[in-house]
């Protein structure tokens, strides 16, 4: 009895989540086949992905080595979910919904805040927005990090399921609410383009050149997994959050100066991460394999 038992609760909420996601998607890719490109390797990526997820969890309880995999593999997921995501925005809807937050922020200032900030760029604000935007590619990494390193792992996984749950979350709205971002809608209102910075400005050019995908601006998912990560940070190593605070706030200012963003999309993308943040570090927890 003890070997499926083990097995069984070692099925955690990130593996929960991202089979009932997968299973979704294939559903709505089928149901709405006529408008969705690239189908057959939709279904083969998800298929594949289902395969790797059910892998990991019945390798996870034999080894240390498979455990890490386990623990570790939601923070690599967003690679496949996100772009495959892009791919599905006007499934459900005929057209994009920029003209609602467009609409709104016309109410809320005089001018487009990323057309304000275009205004008003220089080569090292450029540098230093893109310090802070290019570590949404790690805060969650050295949060995660470490709280992995503590012999209890409680709030390593809370903080994984967090994140999973603010990504899923803003997918959902991806697909009910498909935006394409300032740099469409507003690419009229640019006059020049942003001033070159330094190395960070060039990496995250080259990551958005080869990973970048058309759609997914509201709400923005880079501040939600960032504001995951250090929420986290501040509830369980508080030295830590206050260290990756200043890099947050430039996240947020660059997801706009970049013109990948409107401000509401920021502002949405906080909540995005904050509710799923709140949810599941106060939820009572019963770590994977407990009997």
């Amino acid at each position: 009895m003890d070997a499926p038992l083990s097995l069984r609760n070692a099925w955690n909420f990130a593996d929960r989540a991202y089979l009932v996601y997968f299973a979704v998607i294939s559903g709505l890719i089928l149901v709405r086949w006529r408008h969705v490109p690239g189908i057959g390797t939709l279904l083969l990526v998800n298929a594949v992905c289902i395969a790797i997820i059910c892998a990991l969890v019945h390798l996870a309880p034999r080894s240390p080595n498979w455990a890490f995999l386990h623990d570790w593999y939601p923070v690599a997921m967003p690679i496949v979910t996100f772009e495959q995501v892009s791919r599905l925005s006007l499934t459900l809807r005929s057209g994009w919904q920029d003209h609602y937050i467009l609409n709104l922020e016309s109410h809320l200032f005089p001018i487009p805040p990323t057309v304000w900030l275009g205004q008003h760029a220089t080569g090292w604000t450029t540098e230093l927005v893109e310090i802070g935007y290019f570590s949404y590619f790690v805060l969650l990494m050295i949060v995660a990090g470490t709280l992995y390193a503590r012999a209890d792992r409680r709030p390593f996984r809370q903080t994984m399921d967090a994140s999973v749950l603010s990504y899923l979350l803003c997918y959902v709205v991806f697909i009910l609410f498909p935006t394409e971002g300032p740099a469409h809608t507003l690419a009229a209102n640019y006059k020049l383009a942003l001033p070159g910075g330094g190395p960070f400005h060039w990496v995250v050019l080259l990551i958005q050149k080869h990973a970048g995908v058309h759609g997914n601006a509201f709400p923005s998912a880079h501040v939600a997994g960032g504001i995951v990560a250090v929420i986290a940070a501040w509830r369980f190593a508080p030295k830590l959050g206050v260290a990756l605070t200043p890099l947050m706030i430039l996240l947020c200012v660059g997801a706009v100066y970049d013109r990948y963003h409107y401000a509401c999309d920021v502002v949405a993308g906080l909540v995005f991460g904050a509710v799923p943040a709140w949810i599941m570090l106060r939820r009572r927890f019963t770590p994977a394999g407990a009997p």
